[in-house]
């Protein structure tokens, strides 16, 4: 080997040693001390780009999420133009993406993710990019909440009930409960409306969902009752008929329900 063969060989030991250390450093959370031993590395073998995912691991836990994406950056620039590690460089994106997502940047971050996973298909990326699209979609649920709109698809299902379009009611009450999704009063209704489609299963769902929120919304134990007589499982509707019964005993509703379910049986 030449010289300059024999320094560079001896430059890329001593920055795996700087590295070793500073990996020994992270174990410890000594952090400091881990920056300080990847700089090292970088400095002797600024190619390697493990080196730098690291020290970005280094930056994420002492939740420098602006740093630890700075250096994701550099890393990801190393492989640009030339011959690269394709799982090494998705590691670099991954990490990226997870200090996206701590920045509450989810969109950039998923984004990044699939990036990630171009270069590498791996399942912990895949686990991590649908963590964060759980969090992306329980998001942009709650900033599509707005009972007073909620309402007005209310109204509007009531309206479409009335006239017989049953489909129509469903999907508006199904509007009005992504609008508002504790509403008791929607349920209810989209539950009724079930009911005249014939399908006790669904409107069921409803009821059970209205009785958590209100256990003595008293339409909706005889709506329950109703479902179960349709299922021929007259037994538990006429424990709903009682359980009904038990907030309102003389509801006219639910004694008849329970008579006639009584003599179906």
């Amino acid at each position: 080997m030449s010289d300059p063969e024999r320094q560079a060989l001896q430059k890329k030991k001593e920055a795996a040693d700087a590295k070793l250390k500073g990996n020994d450093a992270y174990k410890k959370r000594n952090f400091p001390k881990a920056l300080e031993f990847y700089n090292q590395a970088i400095e002797l073998d600024p190619e390697e780009v493990t080196y730098y995912t690291n020290k970005a691991a280094v930056y994420f836990e002492q939740k420098n999420y602006d740093g630890c994406i700075e250096v994701c950056d550099e890393a990801i620039t190393l492989t640009k133009g030339k011959q690269y590690d394709y799982v090494k460089l998705s590691k670099a994106m991954a990490r990226k993406a997870n200090a996206q997502a701590k920045q509450g940047k989810l969109e950039d971050s998923i984004q990044t993710y699939k990036d990630a996973l171009l270069e590498n298909n791996d399942g912990n990326i895949k686990d991590a990019m649908k963590r964060v699209e759980r969090l992306w979609k329980e998001e942009q649920a709650k900033a599509y909440i707005d009972p007073a709109k909620a309402e007005e698809h209310k109204e509007a299902g009531v309206a479409l009930f009335k006239k017989g379009d049953f489909p129509g009611a469903i999907k508006e009450f199904e509007e009005g409960l992504r609008r508002d999704p504790k509403s008791k009063a929607i349920f209810a209704n989209r539950a009724a409306t079930f009911l005249k489609l014939m399908e006790p299963n669904q409107a069921l769902k409803d009821c059970e969902k209205a009785l958590e929120l209100d256990p003595n919304f008293i339409k909706v134990w005889a709506r329950k009752a109703t479902c179960h007589h349709m299922m021929k499982e007259y037994h538990k509707a006429i424990k709903a008929c009682d359980d009904g019964l038990k907030v309102d005993p003389t509801n006219k509703e639910l004694l008849e329900s329970k008579q006639k379910t009584m003599m179906a049986i």
